[in-house]
């Protein structure tokens, strides 16, 4: 991956960074301003864009039961349209940024879920609770991919890495710890306030933004986005989504649902070749050539379906099959994520000694390991300490690493005029197969909780997640292409 040396020699992603000519502009008035609350402030946008993604799944019944004879597609909708919105409009949010201004494009992606909060808390039908959480999935999206170019300017470059481990954790705590707040709040009051609860957290950011962010970018127009190619790249993420969530009630051969699978496959191709002709486009497909990063996304696939669907199964079986209280959810998911947070860093200092394979392969072992054990022991008698804890443990433990060191994994062969096109195409990823996993452990329960579904869903997830081991170990590229180059030379 594209790289700049700093004075202690660290490898920081040149995604993350600025031109220095930018850094010696801006380094005597930002580095006089208040660094850590600016890196608190883009990392409270970034779990603000994280924590929506989850946020739902605890409220789900309660949001279920609140509008009576809504159809399982439409509630599906509440849980995926938010991944689906976030995942596809991240790539042009990224692109907006760096157009535009971070900036800018920041603070109307922190008003936009500020609107987004106030219009599912209020919503008064599951159509405008599934419209609110789209919009706060979109504007979610733009505040993402720019909160942390805004921050690490304001950081010498040997503090760097320490920077991007922080904000990475926070994300990652956030979106492992949002079931858990929200059962909180359940106990409390409405499903309402889950959403509600999050206005004056984003009236923080935007007070954060006005007060200890600088713009890193230079907004420039000279050449038009691809906007038919972010038209046809989101609706074939769409048509599979809404085939997925509505094959069971429509019939999974019934005319709709083909007409919705065959719509992807046209359309996916011609996004594609759109993208190898355009001059600017959203998606390049060349990208795919250089094979860490396809490695990296194909794993990246594999990994967060069993990240995001068990975000979203946990709290349902904990109050639904084993009746847990509120609280009580909340307390069962704290061990996993702040264990993920804690490896996440160390797992970064590991690969940046000795390359990713071996750890990347082991963590998705260690969380194979813990579906298995949902498979075999997690069952309608209560036993937290041993059927669901370990697991906890371990699934915290493997997705601490893969979830924060994929990323690093897939840029790291990527050419310097592409780095950003290549973030956006692997965040969008994660966040779009997120959706999908949960539109289809929808499906799989059908409405009811038996135990028996939701272990073929532990045993799905398991295989996929399996999958990313061998891939990692066998597939990745030991050596960076620029090592292998100059070798052959």
């Amino acid at each position: 991956m594209p790289v700049i040396e700093t004075r202690a020699n660290q490898r920081i992603p040149k995604v993350f960074s600025v031109s220095p000519s930018s850094l010696d502009a801006q380094e005597t008035s930002l580095t006089s301003r208040s660094p850590y609350l600016a890196l608190a402030t883009g990392s409270l946008a970034f779990v603000l864009g994280t924590v929506n993604v989850t946020v739902s799944n605890v409220a789900f019944p309660e949001i279920v039961r609140s509008f009576p004879g809504v159809s399982n597609g439409m509630t599906g909708w509440i849980i995926a349209g938010y991944s689906l919105a976030f995942a596809s409009t991240m790539l042009a949010g990224g692109r907006l940024a760096d157009r535009y201004g971070r900036l800018t494009v920041f603070r109307v992606g922190l008003f936009g879920l500020l609107i987004g909060a106030l219009g599912a808390g209020l919503a008064p039908s599951p159509l405008i609770l599934v419209f609110a959480r789209a919009i706060q999935g979109m504007f979610g999206a733009l505040t993402v991919p720019s909160s942390l170019a805004l921050v690490l300017p304001q950081f010498p470059q040997t503090k760097q890495a320490s920077v991007i481990g922080i904000w990475a954790a926070a994300g990652m705590v956030a979106s492992g710890l949002s079931p858990g707040f929200a059962a909180l709040v359940l106990e409390v009051s409405s499903w309402r306030w889950v959403y509600l609860i999050l206005v004056p957290i984003v009236g923080l950011g935007l007070i954060g933004a006005k007060l200890y962010l600088e713009e890193t970018a230079e907004a420039k127009a000279d050449s038009p986005l691809d906007l038919l190619g972010v038209l046809m790249g989101s609706a074939s993420v769409f048509l599979v989504v809404l085939g997925t969530l509505q094959g069971r009630s429509w019939g999974w051969l019934s005319p709709y649902t083909v007409a919705c699978f065959a719509g992807t496959t046209l359309l996916l191709p011609l996004f594609l070749i759109r993208s190898s002709k355009h001059p600017e486009p959203l998606f390049d497909p060349g990208l795919f050539r250089i094979r860490s990063f396809t490695v990296s996304n194909v794993a990246v696939t594999f990994a967060m379906v069993g990240a995001f669907t068990s975000w979203f199964l946990w709290p349902l079986f904990l109050t639904e099959v084993w009746e847990y209280s509120k609280a009580k959810v909340g307390l069962a998911f704290t061990p996993s994520p702040v264990l993920s947070a804690v490896v996440a860093v160390l797992g970064g200092r590991w690969a940046d000694r000795r390359g990713f394979r071996g750890i990347m392969a082991l963590a998705a072992l260690i969380a194979t390991v813990g579906f298995l054990w949902l498979y075999f022991f997690l069952d309608e008698e209560v036993q937290f300490w041993f059927a669901f804890f370990p697991s906890s443990v371990m699934f915290g433990f493997g997705m601490g690493v893969l979830a924060s060191q994929l990323n690093s994994a897939a840029l790291r062969d990527i050419p310097p005029e592409s780095t950003a096109t290549a973030n956006g195409i692997h965040q969008s990823l994660r966040y779009a197969v997120g959706g999908m996993g949960a539109a289809t452990a929808i499906t799989v329960l059908n409405g009811t909780h038996e135990v028996q579904r939701y272990s073929v869903m532990w045993l799905l997830l398991g295989i996929l997640m399996f999958l990313v081991a061998p891939l990692m170990w066998f597939l990745y590229p030991k050596e960076p292409n620029a090592v292998r180059n100059q070798r052959r030379q």
